[in-house]
């Protein structure tokens, strides 16, 4: 049979109302798939002839999804049919189905480096016909070259990238060229082809303006990637993104130690250039709370006190703002940072001030204990941290925010501005609700224990011949005698609480809160006391049972521990500037820190 030649400038083109209709025969599309060339063939021809139909016309019906037969036949990895195709109709090569693929597309998609091969090679001899389908695009704008490193077929996209200078150029849909898929997958060998054969330098950067293979390279901690385009072209570690961040500011963000030795190596004074926020690298890495790249970079940069924002923040504000408490804890464990710890940015405010300004109680109360913080220490309103506490009044503040001021009022941070003296902008009909709701707790154990107190665990002596007449039947046991005492605690507690809180019930703010401070520590010991008289009462009438007394202790331990963590914080007078009880209050401060960024995690 004769050959027929074709050029492929002949555009496959299908008629919406005609061709698209006429679908792919069931046995010529079963016999694309099972790959017999000779059955293929056969019934090619057998069909073309009984529908007298030429045998270009025959090849050009659709799948319902616009696939051609060469689409069905490259799918199914038969490459004699495809060869045999592709001679007979060339024009189907660039014949695109429902998704805008052509035949390459599903080739290099499907990781099919033969056929790939082939398909290139039978158009090898006319350069704009294998350009056109080499440079061919899908609905999502992506080439074959695209496809190849999308699907991590790093020897297909190898041999693309050789055969095609002008698609390392080429952006899809979503802004993404070659080199940066093939920093994304860790293809070396292919980043070292594209940077070798782009010669056009501003096309070249304009690839690193948006979705910059640098950053793909640092985001996927592909090293050696970094380090191929860098040794190529070291003029791209200077290369700014809209933001006017360079490639280490992206280290840093993202904590990438490995990227920030290697950026830094090749130009440690990237470390202080600003982007366009006026932020170094070491900014980002201490709002992120990276201490690692913050240790790296400060081996590398001028001196610390020279590392400040456009704003005058030094690492510190920026963690403080951040609530980056391990950057803190970096700090403040290193005395030649000590300069830091109240430095003041342009408004005058230190670290404390913004720690204190963003609630973030931990780092508040960690300077507060640190007797190099000056607590003093005013900004240019004249505020000290406590005023800026006090800056923002609202009627029921969170709970962070009540953290940090107590955290403030033990250590005595004085108060400088004109409203020093206001204890706090409170609703007076809250505290109401608290007193009420403590005043009926604090008489239902009143009651419970004011009872107990005449009903002894074993009753009384009631024999009239018995000296000890009206005495408790167990009055010599000493376990009895923790229940009486215990339960005698609990009661006089509760009545001193009811008694308080009766005061606070005339109205006076800070009648109230005295009321509360002193009642809420009182009804903690008052309900530990009553939880311990119940153990003793009942483990003394079950002497006998040992199994039963040992369950019952270990049962009442485990709650009453747990009674007393939960009480313990609530209790604790946490804003009392004593030195003693501060000590004591340290532990149940550091309970509620934990437990209010539990809360804000969630």
């Amino acid at each position: 049979m004769t050959e027929r030649k074709f050029s492929i400038t002949e555009i496959y083109k299908e008629d919406e109302h005609g061709d698209a209709e006429m679908y792919i025969d069931r046995d010529l599309y079963l016999a694309a798939i099972n790959g017999d060339l000779n059955q293929f063939e056969r019934i090619f021809y057998r069909i073309s002839k009984e529908n007298h139909e030429s045998e270009s016309e025959r090849l050009s019906r659709l799948t319902p999804i616009q696939n051609t037969v060469l689409h069905v036949a490259a799918k199914h990895g038969n490459q004699d049919i495809v060869n045999f195709i592709t001679r007979t109709k060339p024009s189907l090569a660039l014949a695109k189905n429902f998704n805008g693929d052509t035949v390459l597309h599903l080739a290099a998609k499907g990781g099919d480096e033969a056929m790939v091969k082939a398909l290139v090679g039978d158009l090898s001899h006319n350069e704009t016909e294998k350009r056109n389908l080499l440079m061919a695009e899908n609905k999502m704008r992506n080439t074959a070259l695209h496809q190849a490193l999308l699907s991590q077929m790093e020897s297909i996209a190898s041999f693309l990238i050789q055969q095609e200078p002008e698609l390392s150029y080429h952006l899809n849909k979503q802004g993404e060229s070659a080199l940066y898929l093939a920093a994304k997958a860790g293809f070396v060998g292919c980043i070292s082809s594209i940077l070798a054969n782009c010669t056009d330098e501003n096309r070249l950067n304009l690839l690193f303006e948006n979705k910059s293979p640098i950053q793909a390279a640092i985001e996927r901690k592909e090293i050696a990637v970094l380090e191929a385009i860098i040794n190529a072209k070291p003029q791209l570690i200077q290369m700014r993104d809209s933001k006017g961040r360079n490639p280490l500011h992206y280290a840093a963000s993202l904590g990438n130690l490995e990227a920030t030795h290697c950026l830094l190596k090749k130009d440690a004074f990237n470390a202080s250039r600003r982007d366009k926020r006026g932020e170094l690298p070491i900014h980002l890495a201490a709002r992120e709370g990276h201490v690692d790249a913050i240790r790296v970079m400060l081996q590398y940069s001028l001196e610390v006190e020279e590392l400040l924002d456009v704003s005058g923040n030094n690492i510190l504000h920026v963690a403080a703002r951040s609530g980056r408490y391990n950057v803190f804890s970096f700090v403040l464990k290193n005395p030649k940072l000590d300069s830091l710890i109240n430095m003041q940015n342009k408004s005058g405010d230190t670290p404390l001030h913004i720690a204190t300004r963003n609630d973030h109680a931990k780092i508040v109360s960690t300077l507060t204990w640190d007797q190099r913080v000056d607590i003093k220490a005013v900004n240019n309103n004249e505020m000290t941290a406590l005023d800026v506490a006090y800056e923002e009044r609202i009627d029921n503040p969170p709970f962070t925010k009540r953290l940090t001021w107590a955290a403030l009022k033990s250590a005595s941070v004085p108060q400088n501005s004109k409203n020093s003296g206001r204890m706090e902008n409170v609703d007076l009909d809250v505290y109401k609700e608290r007193v009420n709701t403590l005043l009926v707790v604090a008489t239902l154990v009143a009651t419970v224990t004011f009872a107990a107190g005449f009903t002894m665990p074993g009753g009384y002596i009631s024999s009239e011949t018995d000296t000890d007449l009206g005495m408790a039947t167990m009055w010599r046991d000493t376990v009895f005698r923790v229940f009486v005492l215990c339960d005698t605690i609990a009661m006089y507690c509760s009545i001193v609480v009811v008694a308080a809180l009766i005061w606070a019930q005339l109205g006076d703010t800070t009648l109230v809160i005295y009321a509360l401070e002193l009642a809420a520590p009182l009804l903690g010991v008052a309900l530990i006391m009553m939880s311990v008289a119940f153990t003793a009462g009942v483990t003394t009438v079950f002497t006998k049972l040992r199994w039963l007394q040992i369950t019952v202790l270990a049962m009442s331990t485990s709650s009453i521990a747990l009674l007393l963590v939960l009480l313990l914080p609530l209790c604790a007078p946490l804003t009392s500037s004593s030195r003693v009880i501060r000590y004591l209050s340290y532990y149940p401060f550091c309970l509620l820190i934990l437990v209010s960024s539990t809360k804000r995690n969630h």
